[in-house]
């Protein structure tokens, strides 16, 4: 065994695993977003480009743009209310670093199905938050079925993500860099600003990446705390599937939120590549 060929044994185990396990079932979803719908089963034998046209239809590019658009507020909200947290977690003792990790990890820990009824509960007509809104003598009542709800369901998802890449990232910034930045009379923000976040780069951008496919591939948290008014590519995938019995309908919607995720990720990766400051 030689030098050169050891790298690809090495990792032969994975790529087969990529194969059988993500690209060959891709191929079999394209192929299916390219058949005839079937009443009989999952598709018909002749190919058919329908299934892509209706996607620019308005109703189906709202329901696009709604996802990509709340997606995208839910991470930078995520990296917003992270971007502390990190950072205390890349400066603390390692006692107190423990803790901070724990309490990230508590959510990861527990299904999203039971968080998101949290929330449900939170908001609904009988939940807590109900009633204080009542006692102000606002309208209303209940936050079901608004983008607030759904949005407070994805940062809460996502955020222990946004955390952890931000942390890693930070935890190689050398404090001293820090202290020289406020010796030369860069305080408070402009630290933060001009050392701090653009050396933080990397984080933000796997962060982001991982923040924004989780959120615009969400199924339970807009399903249950947006219902009927709030939709998203998961639930259109979802009634296309399960209530219109058409899979090569779900299937070009499957192909077409995937392939806005790759050019997220490729203009994350042209980003990645700039010049290091």
């Amino acid at each position: 065994m030689t030098r050169r060929t050891t790298p690809w044994l090495a990792t032969a185990p994975y790529a087969l695993m990529i194969v059988a396990l993500l690209a060959l079932p891709l191929l079999g979803i394209f192929d299916l977003s390219l058949r005839e719908r079937s009443t009989t089963g999952l598709a018909g034998a002749g190919f058919t480009t329908a299934n892509y046209a209706r996607l620019a239809e308005p109703y189906y590019l709202n329901i696009i743009w709604q996802t990509l658009r709340l997606a995208l507020i839910a991470t930078l909200i995520e990296l917003v209310v992270a971007l502390p947290v990190a950072y205390a977690m890349a400066r603390a003792r390692p006692s107190i670093k423990a803790v901070i990790g724990i309490l990230v990890m508590i959510p990861l820990m527990t299904s999203v199905v039971v968080k998101t009824f949290g929330w449900y509960i939170l908001f609904g007509n009988e939940g807590p938050l109900a009633g204080v809104w009542r006692s102000l003598g606002l309208p209303g009542g209940s936050l079901l079925g608004t983008q607030f709800a759904v949005l407070c369901g994805m940062v809460e998802f996502g955020l222990p993500f946004m955390i952890y890449s931000l942390s890693a990232a930070m935890e190689k910034i050398s404090p001293s860099l820090e202290e020289a930045a406020a010796n030369l009379g860069a305080a408070g923000w402009r630290v933060w600003w001009l050392v701090l976040l653009p050396l933080s780069r990397a984080g933000m951008l796997s962060g982001f990446l991982l923040c924004f496919g989780v959120s615009a591939s969400a199924y339970v948290v807009p399903a249950l705390l947006g219902g009927t008014r709030i939709k998203m590519a998961a639930q259109l995938m979802y009634d296309d599937v399960l209530v219109a019995f058409n899979w090569p309908g779900a299937s070009a919607v499957a192909m077409l939120l995937l392939l806005i995720l790759l050019l997220v990720l490729y203009a994350a990766m042209l980003l990645g590549k700039g010049r290091k400051p």
